[in-house]
């Protein structure tokens, strides 16, 4: 049914061999999973460099693009990769004998109980067939079962290719009872001697051992010219037989994936958001970093009065709240996405649920809410415990702040972890592009104290227009500074009563920021749009990861 050739690259240290298996002809390195990955078009990330393959796949004689293949094949991998926290139910809307099962979450190892190994097998086939495909690559299915689990697994892949579906499997030592499940034997085993060991023993083909390659040879010649094999091949190379297999005379009207952007955005925003709700690592204990850190914060800084000396107190605490929004959430979201993207990847790449746009885009409007109200806890405490200006307009501006920071620390997390993909790596480089704009933020270093050289990393630094509209909406309100009334008072002989300035304007002025309200509206639209862009550069970067992926 399916040709290929297959060849090792001479970055691979395994000496190809040719197999010959039904219509499959095959030159792979020496590992069962290359050649099945080879045939369903399938490649992990990261194996694109090391392997090659050539040639072209031909169904039942004719010719099929990779993205044909893609359309009518799917591929059940050997380890079984899902979201922990989800039920089975809504991990499929959909049920493959798994009723009994269908409210349990699926589990995490040594962290959330779930379901059973046997269940979980079958939840991987359930995933993949879900798009209807025509033909079916199975991975080892009874890997890591015991003899009843590989039973109830076998049954159903038998179930499925009762439907008219194509299964091709690899399987290690099967047991006689599932062995003996198999429709057509070709060889008759002596009663004596295990089924599997004789298959083995009788098609394996010993290196420079001339008599087996002919023993193999006269065995599939005989085939071929057997009454069976000769109405097999008419059979399987017929336009009738094609058309049963493809199931559509036009493959070019299959589409991609199964059912609309819509549809898979609508979906995968109820899944993102039930999987945000039911960890306790990526809510709960994030929910009670932030009230912690809010209450240090605010303790430190307990009803600060507004004198001379105070001011670098209350000034850095505006710095403290852009930076903890930054740090709460940037690098712990680096690992959660990270983690999710062999997931993901299986979903797009293998099984073509749905698209990376439609992921993407649900996954960032499924998290706003939580992006929201946590920012806002932290506001809340901060604000009313620290002494800062009281007044409605002064405190939604403060929570508006560190909202579309702690969003923009988020989108920055996306394109870190969409570009390195890893969050080892994402860790080890993301703090010197971070660094650098948190010293340029305008409060260790004024703005006009910055070097000309420098200057660029200052304007186009998150923590400055931040930083500049918290100060801003600080500081304006103050026509003078309780102990700082006159000029006079700028110059003292002492720390205790130091005044940079006898107003809030003049200490803007001193600081290189904007004196008026226009400059926080203008610095929330620059911080958006660095939130936007830095969005689309984790879309780009997780779309060239699928490219490079294929």
């Amino acid at each position: 049914l399916v040709n290929i050739n297959y060849y090792p690259t001479r970055f691979s240290d395994n000496e190809g061999k040719t197999v010959t298996w039904a219509d499959i002809t095959v030159k792979v390195p020496l590992a069962k999973k290359s050649l099945l990955q080879c045939l369903k078009i399938v490649r992990e990330p990261r194996k694109t460099k090391t392997i090659l393959s050539e040639g072209k796949i031909l169904v039942n004689g004719e010719q099929l693009s990779s993205t044909d293949m893609h359309c009518i094949s799917r591929y059940v991998h050997q380890d079984d990769l899902f979201i922990g926290t989800l039920t089975v139910r809504e991990q499929l809307i959909y049920s493959l004998g798994l009723k009994r099962c269908e409210t349990t979450l699926i589990g995490v190892t040594n962290r959330l109980k779930g379901i059973s190994c046997g269940e979980s097998k079958r939840l991987a086939f359930a995933c993949e067939i879900l798009t209807d495909p025509l033909i079916l690559f199975c991975d080892e299915p009874t890997s890591g079962l015991d003899s009843f689990m590989a039973v109830q697994v076998v049954n159903c892949l038998k179930d499925v290719a009762r439907k008219g579906k194509t299964i091709i499997t690899t399987i290690h030592q099967p047991s006689s009872q599932v062995f003996n499940m198999f429709d057509n034997i070709g060889f008759a085993c002596p009663e004596t001697y295990n089924p599997a060991d004789h298959i083995i023993k009788t098609l394996s083909i010993m290196q420079d051992e001339r008599e087996f390659l002919e023993r193999v040879d006269k065995i599939r010649t005989k085939f071929e010219k057997s009454t069976f094999g000769v109405m097999l091949y008419r059979k399987s190379h017929g336009q009738e037989s094609l058309q049963k297999v493809i199931g559509n005379k036009d493959l070019k009207k299959r589409k991609m994936y199964a059912v609309s952007f819509s549809s898979q955005f609508r979906i995968l925003v109820r899944r993102s958001f039930l999987t945000r709700m039911r960890d306790p690592l990526l809510l709960k204990v994030k929910l009670i970093q932030v009230i912690v850190t809010a209450l240090i914060i605010g303790i430190v800084n307990f009803q600060t009065q507004i004198t001379g000396p105070t001011i670098m107190n209350l000034e850095g605490l505006l710095y403290n709240t852009i930076r903890d929004m930054n740090f709460i959430f940037l690098f712990p979201s680096i690992s959660v996405i990270t983690s999710e993207l062999p997931i993901f990847l299986r979903e797009h790449c293998c099984a073509r649920i749905y698209s990376a746009s439609a992921y993407y885009l649900a996954k960032s409007i499924a998290e706003v809410p939580e992006y929201i109200i946590l920012p806002f806890c932290y506001s809340v405490i901060v604000y009313f415990m620290s002494g800062l200006y009281l007044a409605v307009k002064a405190f939604v501006i403060y929570c508006s702040v560190t909202t579309v920071v702690t969003n923009l620390a988020i989108s920055i997390a996306y394109a870190g972890a969409c570009i390195f993909g890893e969050d080892s790596l994402a860790l080890t480089y993301m703090p010197c592009f971070i660094l650098p704009n948190l010293v340029f933020g305008g409060f260790y270093i004024s703005f006009h104290s910055i070097p000309i050289y420098y200057q660029f990393i200052s304007y186009v630094s998150w923590f400055r227009f931040g930083f500049e509209a918290l100060q801003v909406n600080q500081w304006l309100n103050y026509k003078t500074i309780p102990g700082c009334e006159d000029d006079a008072t700028e110059v003292a002989n002492s720390a205790t009563n130091y005044c940079p300035a006898f107003s809030g304007k003049g200490l803007l002025v001193r600081r290189g920021m904007g004196t008026s309200e226009i400059v926080i509206l203008i610095n929330l639209a620059i911080l958006f749009v660095m939130l936007i862009g830095f969005r689309i550069i984790g879309l780009i970067a997780l779309l060239l990861r699928v490219r490079l992926t294929k």
